[in-house]
């Protein structure tokens, strides 16, 4: 732990890190008894996957939008009111009596999230060094696995114990923890102000500008102001487009996500009707990614430390899909727990080196336009998987596809890594 003392001294980390463990504990416990809530209400498993859809779907609609609210005001504002209005949303979904009552809550809690996480994301390089923030998301995806683990587990037994109506009551409590942390203990941000004009990097990694004509509320057409805020949101994308290294960790992140989203549908039907298994054996085997990701969350740092994170990505990338088709492969229960655990550790450095490479990469002023879109990519890709994923599972067989997504991660990582070799360092390295 003496590597996350820097960390640990620092108010603005401190002030975040603890708002995200107080919060996401909370959430945990609810997003547990949401689940439980609906499956009361309706007794029907598909209403299930439509709430899990709600909780994608905003992403997709608001992530650009968030992401360049982050860029023009206080970050540390932003999500003190989300946790402000989250608490709020939270508290009345013990008073709905209707499974679309607690649908439009839930969407609503999902809008919150998508305001919180980049900004977040896009606020810690402002309150820690450049040096620190390897470590820093280490400690962040270290407590994010315990809080994960923790949250469900408390939100099954405070749901055996009370019902679902306290764990609503606790998280909505949180959130106004979350918001008293960042209020109360103080740290510097720097002040941001909407440009004249919205920037891009242009062909070839320079410097594009591109001209917005000054709309105010007298002269301003509707119109006007609608393309005024298209060209400040489009600037994010057009910024990840135009440099190498942000295009090739997006490509990364796309392919990735699509595989690893159809995964856990798969793995239930591959350990029940492949291996035989037990309702206990395959929760094992999930509780053993997340003891895998505590594990890589601890080897985080010192990976991004000692080697430029795109590489990392891509070797983590290459080593999960062997060990995926390895794991189709596999018939036993032992083997596929410790592989479950390697593939925890592998997405959890993954991610690291991810979130740490944008953060870098990307400028202040489109940093969180970068993150905000990276909801909008990767929700489309995740709502497609888990519906792709076990259809093809009945047509070819879940042994065949699970193989398929090792062979894909595969290749993703060969092509990764040659992009990454031809573009040279500018690719992988900050600005």
């Amino acid at each position: 732990m003496n590597r996350y003392a820097p960390l640990l001294h620092n108010p603005g980390f401190r002030a975040v890190w603890g708002a995200a463990v107080v919060s996401g504990l909370g959430d945990r416990i609810a997003t547990f008894a949401l689940y439980l809530l609906i499956y009361d209400l309706t007794g029907n498993p598909m209403d299930l996957g439509i709430l899990a859809a709600t909780q994608i779907i905003p992403a997709i609609v608001l992530g650009p939008v968030a992401g360049l609210l982050c860029d023009r005001i206080s970050r540390k504002g932003i999500m003190i009111t989300s946790d402000i209005a989250s608490a709020l949303v939270v508290a009345a979904i013990p008073l709905v009596q209707s499974s679309g009552q607690v649908y439009i809550l839930a969407t609503l809690l999902g809008c919150g999230r998508q305001f919180t996480g980049p900004a977040r994301m896009a606020l810690l390089p402002d309150v820690v060094g450049r040096e620190l923030l390897g470590g820093a998301n280490s400690l962040l995806m270290l407590t994010r696995n315990l809080v994960l683990l923790a949250g469900f587990f408390a939100g099954g037994a405070l749901v055996a114990w009370l019902g679902t109506d306290p764990a609503f009551w606790i998280d909505s409590v949180t959130f106004v923890g979350s918001a008293a942390i960042l209020t109360l203990w103080r740290f510097h941000e720097p002040e941001r102000a909407a440009p004249a004009v919205a920037s891009a990097a242009g062909e070839g990694g320079g410097d594009a500008t591109v001209e917005v004509p000054a709309v105010n509320g007298e002269n301003g057409s509707l119109l006007e102001r609608i393309r005024r805020l298209w060209t400040d949101v489009n600037v994010g994308l057009s910024g990840v487009l135009a440099d190498p290294g942000l295009r090739l960790a997006f490509g990364f992140l796309a392919v990735i996500t699509f595989v690893t989203a159809m995964q856990p549908p798969l793995v239930v039907v591959f350990v029940k009707r492949v291996l035989g298994g037990t309702d206990w054996q395959l929760g094992l085997i999930i509780g053993a990614a997340g003891l895998g990701g505590i594990l890589g969350a601890l080897g985080g740092g010192l990976a991004i430390k000692r080697h430029r994170p795109l590489r990392v990505i891509a070797v983590m990338t290459a080593i999960d899909g062997a060990l995926l088709v390895f794991f189709a492969l596999n018939r036993s229960f032992g083997v596929a727990m410790t592989l479950f655990a390697c593939f925890g550790a592998l997405a959890t450095l993954s991610q690291i080196a991810l979130v740490t490479f944008l953060q870098e990469a990307a400028p202040d002023d489109r940093r969180g336009r970068t993150f905000g879109w990276l909801g909008t990519v990767i929700g489309p890709l995740s709502l497609a998987a888990v519906v792709l994923g076990p259809l093809a599972a009945e047509l070819v067989g879940v042994v065949a596809v699970l193989a398929l997504c090792g062979v894909a991660e595969l290749i993703t990582a060969a092509i990764g890594l040659r992009i990454r070799q031809a573009a040279g360092p500018s690719a992988d390295s900050a600005r």
